[in-house]
C-alpha cells in the first residue's frame, strides 16, 4: 500500500513540473499572434494606401465606402497592442491614424497609456 501511494505521488511530480513546462509554449504562440497580427495590420495599411490611390485614379469619393466596425472588447484590445506594436516599430502616428481608421486623440490616448505604464 505504501508503495502505491509513493508511485502516486512521484506520478504528482512529474505532472506538476510538466504543467509549468507547457505555460512557457502559450507565452510563445501568442507572441507569435501578436507579431502575426501586427504584419497583417502593416499589410492591410498598405492594402489600403493602393486602394486610396486607385479612387483617386478612377475619382471615387471614398466616404461613400463605409467600413465595418465592431465593438468588441478582443478586437478593442488587438488594436491597442496593434497601435502599440507599431508605435514602438516607428511608425508615425500620422500613419497610424491612417491605418487604424481613429481619430487622432484616440491613437494619442493609447500611446499615452502605453507610455505610461
Amino acid at each position: 500500500m505504501t508503495v502505491l501511494i509513493i508511485i502516486l505521488l512521484a506520478c504528482s511530480v512529474v505532472l506538476f513540473l510538466l504543467s509549468f513546462m507547457q505555460k512557457g509554449n502559450s507565452k510563445q504562440l501568442e507572441s507569435e499572434l501578436e507579431e502575426i497580427a501586427s504584419q497583417l495590420m502593416q499589410e492591410n495599411f498598405e492594402l489600403k494606401k493602393r486602394v486610396s490611390t486607385l479612387e483617386n485614379t478612377m475619382k471615387i469619393d471614398a466616404d461613400t465606402v463605409t467600413p465595418v466596425r465592431t465593438s468588441s472588447k478582443k478586437l478593442r484590445d488587438l488594436r491597442k497592442k496593434q497601435i502599440i506594436n507599431l508605435y514602438t516599430s516607428g511608425v508615425t502616428i500620422e500613419e497610424i491614424i491612417v491605418q487604424s481608421e481613429l481619430s487622432e486623440e484616440q491613437v494619442n490616448e493609447i500611446i499615452a497609456e502605453y507610455v505610461a505604464h
